[in-house]
């Protein structure tokens, strides 16, 4: 069995012990990070914090966990909590967060690792937190008996039932969809029109430290930890998406322009993805077609005047027969093949990028396919309405499976991604070599990551900004 060793200073060292505990009945995710970062123990942190540091450290209040974390699997659902405020970069979502906001961010995370941590070890510490009897505090924290028997208590404004219902689902429930941020803001709204900002019982205890979630800047700058990050991101709920998970769901993103500078890059990198598929334009040529070119003894049953000769009494010993001639015809012109990242960590710039490829698509340039964990057609009808289809994560190998499997074969796709998508399958990629299979590899300046798809791509560039000044 291999041995894992947690980098900690000496008053994290127990604390980092309780981890390595807990971390085969976790996530391997955990097991790096930690490998990674450091442990430390604070009192000046309520609960938990990440350093806003280059190699950021994780910093523990000792009191609280000795109070909350008697179980090991409790004390790393409170270093996940505050790592997912950090994936999701709660502070960059809205101008100016206030509690409502952090309510909301915390009702989602908190649900987020009660569904996905759902173990018997791993139940009862967002119980203790906050009572089950009352506004806002139910939002943060599972029903009384759930998931076996859940217990959805009567409280808060008209609609809290129906949101309770979706962060934590009845037992026999089936792919339900967390609620957006939105919905949550708006019950809380409804209640503060009510009641004011003074909450009637009392104010609801929020995990993390909520004054530095801008450390997420500085966690995404560091290369290992970053794309550490990123694959833990795709897996949870982003702005305007409804859930993680493997289950399909529909989206609508509006269409938006991109910039001039972006729409020329863009013209300039699809010509070099064209392949020979049929396209739309209307054009003609000298292409070799098959036709009548003499007569000769064989019996060719394609003669059309054989009948007729028949008919006529004439020998039926001479037959007209088929050659090769060259006549001007309709071309076939080519036509590019493009993948397009809907996951979550595209929610941002999906707009302009849907307004980035419509034209091509209008003119029967380009033949687009969505993709998250799962490729679907992205027909012109959707893509103009910003009709979507997604899982909300990311796997480059759903892409490769699908571009081998074309028929005819292609060599040349374009992905139209932020790079965020994880690293291919040695196999697949072996496949892409020997089939000749070409990625042409285009990032957003808004957000590009190279390094998952470095090794396979025959072409890699980053796009101008696609909003801003011209």
């Amino acid at each position: 069995m291999r041995r894992i060793t947690l980098p900690s200073t000496d008053d994290g060292s127990q604390l980092a012990a309780r981890l390595i505990g807990c971390l085969p009945a976790a996530s391997v995710e955990m097991e790096t990070l930690c490998r990674l970062s450091g442990i430390k123990v604070s009192h000046a942190v309520p609960t938990a914090a990440v350093e806003c540091v280059h190699r950021p450290r994780l910093l523990i209040n000792p009191e609280f966990a000795e109070k909350y974390c008697q179980r090991d699997e409790h004390l790393f659902l409170l270093v996940m909590h505050e790592l997912w405020h950090i994936i999701l970069a709660h502070t960059r979502l809205y101008p100016r967060v206030t509690t409502a906001h952090n309510v909301a961010f915390d009702a989602i995370i908190n649900a987020g690792l009660a569904r996905q941590y759902d173990q018997p070890e791993f139940r009862g510490f967002f119980d203790t937190l906050n009572p089950a009897d009352k506004f806002p505090h139910v939002l943060l924290r599972p029903p009384e008996g759930w998931p076996i028997n859940p217990q959805y208590a009567d409280v808060g404004p008209a609609g809290t039932r129906a949101i309770l219902e979706r962060l934590y689902p009845p037992p026999g429930a089936r792919a339900v969809p967390m609620p957006f941020y939105s919905e949550i803001l708006q019950l809380l709204w409804q209640y503060v029109e009510a009641n004011g900002w003074v909450w009637v019982d009392g104010e609801p205890f929020l995990l993390g430290d909520h004054s530095s979630l801008d450390a997420g800047a500085k966690v995404f700058a560091d290369p290992l930890l970053g794309d550490l990050m990123r694959r833990i991101a795709d897996k949870l709920p982003q702005p305007g998406q409804r859930g993680p998970g493997s289950a399909r769901h529909d989206q609508m993103e509006d269409v938006a322009a991109a910039t001039e500078r972006a729409r020329r890059a863009f013209s300039q990198i699809l010509l070099r993805c064209l392949g020979p598929r049929q396209g739309g334009q209307r054009r003609r040529s000298k292409m070799p077609i098959s036709s009548l070119t003499g007569t000769g003894v064989l019996p060719n049953p394609r003669d059309r005047l054989a009948s007729a000769r028949r008919q006529l009494g004439v020998p039926g010993t001479i037959w007209n027969q088929m050659g090769t001639v060259r006549a001007r015809l309709p071309e076939k012109p080519s036509k590019a093949h493009l993948y397009l990242d809907v996951s979550g960590s595209m929610a941002d710039i999906l707009p302009h990028l849907l307004g980035l490829v419509l034209p091509y698509v209008a003119r029967g340039q380009v033949d687009v396919f969505q993709f998250s964990t799962i490729v679907e057609p992205l027909p012109f009808a959707r893509l103009q309405n910003g009709y979507l289809q997604t899982t909300g994560g990311t796997d480059i190998n759903c892409v490769l499976e699908h571009a081998l499997a074309v028929e005819p074969m292609i060599h040349r796709a374009l992905l139209l991604t932020d790079g965020a998508t994880g690293t291919p399958n040695d196999d697949l990629a072996a496949r892409c070599r020997d089939q000749q299979l070409h990625l042409y590899v285009v990032l957003p300046a808004e957000s590009p990551w190279e390094d998952d798809l470095r090794d396979i791509a025959a072409f890699m560039t980053t796009l101008p900004p696609l909003w801003g000044a011209a």
